[in-house]
């Protein structure tokens, strides 16, 4: 139970909101203006996914179309999704600064303020857990989800009398907002970065200053001591589940440097099944899977298990391991199309695998120098990718303080 400072205003939803009937403009009637600009009208309805997307601007049509300004969104009107196939129902999204009034459509309700609130304020604080706790019990539908406006109305909206300290609250989220936004577009830029170099420098495009050396085409089998396969225990036997062996399934494939197992095994469990160790160092290839799985490589960090749908190529003294990982991951989609059996529904294997050509530096100090480029390039990107997710962590836990009153901001 929250307890909201005695000068916040507790508002009944009825009270505090003006609900808007949703799609008010039938397809019909805006088929009969075509296309406004780019836009059709097709895409001037607002559906949940609109609640969902990260842009600001959302698809406008002109005003002078002939209906009252109910059928239009207005500044700090708040749109809920009170309909959807997934966890989106309750989600929201709040109007902005707009010189052009909007359209509401499909799965959404349109609330609109009847008392002043600071911009944003109301987008914030109902897309907060405490909000959501209020909504759960009235959430009904098991493949469809949804909530009636009549259920909306037994909700309270919990909000500070003083627009500047809502004002202030806001502004603190957005700091947040902005630099996590930034960091995205940095990180994405870094990627393609990165995704650049690991074309060029694995495939001696793009050659690192002090090497000259040749490379040299060999298959898979000639730059390994070994490829090897596992298989999965029994899961009718309790007693090959829960030791100290780490095990490993393709579905892990995606850690890319891999530190975590699937799940661990026993001694007993590893003797009586297919399931073989890896040594740390291997380069892992999933051999089946389903979507984008198949073909995609890894590094393992340290021992584990596998099971059948992984492989581990444990490189020899012609071979930089780390080297290998890159080279492979730049062949995924070469990879896939390599995989035996119909179409999509095919699968990677040993034989496969080891018949594969590579081009690779004679030189293996190359090699390894290729690998440390890129490598610093991943771990750049990770610190990155850890700085937006510690904000993201600060800021719910910013909403837990400042939209409860518990954290109290001067104004």
């Amino acid at each position: 139970m929250v307890t909201y400072p005695q000068d916040w205003k507790t508002y009944s939803f009825k009270k505090f909101f003006k609900l808007i009937p949703n799609n008010t403009l039938s397809r019909d009637k805006l088929s009969a203006f075509g296309t406004v600009g780019n836009i059709h009208y097709g895409d001037v309805l607002i559906n949940y996914r609109d609640i969902l997307s990260d842009d600001d601007v959302i698809p406008r049509i002109r005003e002078d179309i002939g209906y009252t300004a109910n059928n239009f969104l207005q500044k700090n009107d708040v749109v809920l999704a009170d309909t959807a196939e997934d966890e989106t129902v309750g989600k929201v999204t709040q109007v902005g600064d707009v010189s052009i009034p909007l359209v509401g459509g499909l799965h959404t309700v349109v609330c609109r303020p009847n008392i002043a609130t600071a911009d944003g304020y109301l987008g914030c604080y109902m897309n907060s857990k405490y909000y959501h706790d209020q909504l759960m019990p009235y959430i009904t539908g098991i493949k469809v989800s949804s909530v009636s406006k009549k259920s909306l109305n037994e909700t309270e909206i919990n909000i500070p009398a003083d627009t500047k300290e809502q004002d202030a609250i806001v502004d603190v989220f957005r700091v947040m907002d902005r630099h996590t936004v930034n960091l995205t577009v940095l990180i994405e830029k870094k990627k393609g970065i990165r995704d650049g170099a690991l074309e060029d420098l694995v495939n001696g495009k793009t050659r690192l200053d002090e090497f000259s050396g040749e490379w040299r085409e060999h298959t898979i089998e000639d730059i390994t001591q070994s490829v090897i396969t596992g298989g999965t225990p029994s899961t009718a036997h309790s007693e090959y589940y829960g030791g100290n062996i780490p095990w490993l399934s393709s579905k892990e494939i995606h850690q890319k440097r891999i530190t975590r197992p699937t799940t661990h095994i026993t001694d007993l469990g590893l003797q009586n099944s297919s399931a073989k160790m890896a040594p740390s160092g291997s380069v892992l290839i999933a051999l089946a899977g389903q979507g984008k799985t198949r073909g995609t490589a890894a590094y393992l960090i340290s021992p584990m298990a596998l099971n059948q749908s992984l492989a581990a190529l444990i490189t020899n003294e012609k071979c930089n391991p780390e080297f290998l990982f890159f080279l492979i991951e730049s062949m995924y989609l070469s990879l896939r199309e390599l995989s035996s059996g119909d179409g999509g529904r095919g699968g990677l294997n040993k034989k496969l695998i080891k018949g594969v050509t590579v081009k690779i530096p004679v030189d293996v100090t190359e090699q390894k120098a290729i690998a440390a480029v890129l490598i610093a390039m991943d771990d750049e990107i990770e610190a990155l990718e850890a700085e937006r997710e510690k904000i993201v962590q600060i800021r719910e836990g910013a909403m837990d303080d400042l939209l409860t009153g518990r954290v109290r901001i001067v104004v």
